[in-house]
């Protein structure tokens, strides 16, 4: 591929071959990664809700999918290897990216850097004057503060979900080291941790990722890597600053495949079904509750 520098130009314009000038947002690895984590979060969702309210309409026909509960719980524990997994390669592909040199512990404090700064604190204040027409949008830099946010609460319910798991798998090892309450509140802590996660992926992530008018229905820079510079220019303005011009611009094809728009779709489409199904049934479950404490029956 041939790098292209872009100096002043405002309006990146696209080749006759096809090609626009791109940046690479996601290395391969980061992609595979991501991929791992998706799947398995979905085997967590389509196996643990259905056990945790076995008794809703909906969660009869995915426990028959996995032939009753101990299928359920089998892919449960597949998909929780995953989920580790995938922890276990972002830590592994920055740790072979420092011994390489291509990553500086340095740039975890840099601007670009996913790890939040004082910056993002105030650019919160800056977006909700922007959103209100009473200021300019933000200079947001690689990463913006909602991005970040999706980062840190990742990494929260991987720690609480994956913990929590680990003791409810087995209960006779962290037994011999910790009192007997302690099952019965990671089983707690587990179930409702995974329902927040659940309803954070599938409403907040989902639109600030795919559902954004401007990329809808899928943002596939998830899949080829590249983002295009004048996308970086309106939504990654401070950024922008940075890269255009630089070598760490270059030529490719751009849209997404179809094949990507079917998984995109599959993965919609499923998640928001079972959101819908899981959360109503969660809601019903707090209102029969809340009954029961103030009338007693």
């Amino acid at each position: 591929m041939s790098t292209t520098t872009v100096g002043t130009l405002e309006h990146p314009e696209e080749a006759h071959d096809g090609t626009t000038l791109v940046v690479r947002r996601w290395s391969w690895w980061a992609r595979a990664t991501h991929a791992v984590l998706a799947l398995s979060v979905f085997g967590l969702v389509l196996t643990g809700m259905p056990m945790h309210y076995a008794d809703a309409f909906w969660a009869k026909p995915l426990l028959a999918l996995w032939q009753g509960e101990r299928g359920a719980a089998a892919v449960h524990k597949i998909s929780a290897v995953g989920f580790m997994g995938s922890a276990a390669m972002h830590v592994a592909g920055m740790f072979l990216a420092w011994v390489t040199g291509r990553f500086k512990l340095r740039a975890i404090f840099h601007q670009d850097s996913i790890v939040p700064r004082w910056t993002d604190a105030k650019q919160i204040g800056q977006q909700i004057r922007y959103l209100k027409g009473r200021g300019p949008r933000p200079e947001f830099a690689r990463f913006t503060f909602w991005e970040k946010f999706d980062y840190i609460a990742e990494v929260w319910g991987l720690l609480i979900i994956g913990l929590t798991g680990l003791v409810m798998w087995f209960p006779g090892r962290f037994l011999e080291y910790l009192p007997g309450w302690l099952v019965n509140a990671a089983r707690i802590f587990h179930s409702y941790e995974a329902i927040l996660a659940m309803g954070f992926l599938f409403t907040v992530h989902y639109f600030n990722t795919h559902l954004r008018p401007e990329v809808f229905p899928v943002d596939e820079v998830i899949f080829s890597g590249n983002i295009p510079l004048h996308e970086i220019r309106e939504r990654y303005p401070g950024w922008y600053k940075r890269v255009a011009g630089t070598d760490q611009v270059f030529r490719a094809r751009v849209g997404t495949s179809r094949t990507a728009l079917l998984i995109s779709g599959f993965y919609l489409t499923v998640g928001f079904v079972i959101l819908m199904l899981v959360m109503t049934t969660a809601a019903l479950e707090a209102v029969r509750y809340f009954t029961w404490m103030l009338t007693g029956k």
